[in-house]
């Protein structure tokens, strides 16, 4: 029998192992612990453990695969106290959201005879905790992962035969790479959430205006309704990169402050126009590098005048690269 072990059972890691037990896979026994005992007691009482352990050092004793689904700053002391009970041949990985300092935890504290193998589940949603867990979550989504050096191929077949079972497709990356790219894609939304929220929750009049808060403030905002205990740790985990990113942004903001002060209609319309084309090719899997030629992307007109409107899909899918006939302005 494989023994499974599952080291924080919130939203991930109840529904990594719901979705363990619901797979193909087959002999395994699943043990979890929770720093908040209710939380263990409910991923068990939703299937995804088999047995509830009093500690850490108990789940990390009896694993094959332990799976580490904590917050990133509690990796470091989960790594340091379970270290010392780790049999030889286990295989240890994470789901936190930022890689680089979680792989030199693992470096520090874990010993030899063990692998380590970064993992960051692309999946989630802003509401936390087992209550929220659903085994579907991991479905169609990206798996980043990262094998620390020396890590045998036995312990990376393992894991990726786990990630197909979610319905995940593994995705292997730098660690360095990883923090940069999802602090674009994932750090920075959460923190564009969270001062949209802040900043019109500040204003004097917030309470009237509130009232007029609909789909667009409520989608928006989605998730600043995460964890703010997860976001702080990414936050002080993954700072360099995402500095960076918010860098490029306040000053993509400060552009469109300028656009709109300018009140130039075309440079509006080509504004809100280039955003409109760039999140459709992404939504069509379509994105490309900006050096690629737009003669190169493939012809699809009706897809894409389904996806943004005739107009800009004439635009976008000319066939010679040439500016259309068509008065664009």
């Amino acid at each position: 029998m494989n023994k499974i072990g599952i080291i924080g059972t919130g939203l991930i890691g109840t529904s990594l192992g719901i979705a363990i037990k619901r797979s193909i896979l087959k002999d395994i026994e699943i043990t979890g612990v929770d720093l908040e005992p209710s939380f263990s007691k409910q991923a068990r009482k939703m299937g995804a453990l088999d047995k509830v352990a009093r500690t850490m050092a108990e789940v990390a004793r009896g694993s094959d695969i332990l799976f580490i689904c904590t917050p990133v700053m509690a990796i470091k002391d989960v790594l340091e106290t379970v270290g010392d009970e780790l049999k030889k041949g286990c295989l240890v990985t994470d789901t936190g959201g930022t890689k680089l300092e979680v792989m030199r935890w693992a470096d520090m504290f874990l010993p030899e005879g063990v692998d380590f193998i970064g993992g960051h589940p692309m999946a989630g949603k802003e509401s936390h905790g087992p209550d929220n867990a659903e085994p579907g979550i991991f479905e169609g989504k990206p798996y980043c992962v990262i094998p620390k050096t020396g890590t045998s191929t036995q312990a990376v077949d393992a894991l990726l035969k786990i990630i197909k079972e979610l319905g995940s497709t593994p995705f292997f990356i730098d660690a360095a790479e990883h923090d940069s790219f999802v602090a674009a894609v994932s750090h920075l939304p959460f923190i564009v959430a969270a001062s949209l929220v802040n900043t019109t929750g500040n204003s004097p009049q917030w309470g009237d205006i509130s009232k007029l808060a609909s789909t667009g403030f409520r989608d928006a905002t989605r998730l600043a309704s995460g964890d703010p205990i997860m976001h702080r740790d990414v936050c002080l985990t993954n700072g360099d990169s995402i500095v960076h990113w918010l860098t490029q942004y306040v000053r993509e903001l400060e552009h469109i402050k300028e656009i709109i002060e300018s009140r130039d209609s075309n440079r509006l319309d080509d504004l809100f126009e280039t955003a409109l084309e760039k999140r459709g090719l992404w939504l069509s899997g379509l994105s490309f590098p900006e050096s690629l030629p737009r003669k190169d992307v493939p012809s699809v007109p009706s897809f894409s005048q389904m996806m943004f409107g005739e107009r800009i899909a004439n635009k976008l899918f000319k066939s010679d690269g040439k500016q259309s006939k068509k008065d664009d302005g």
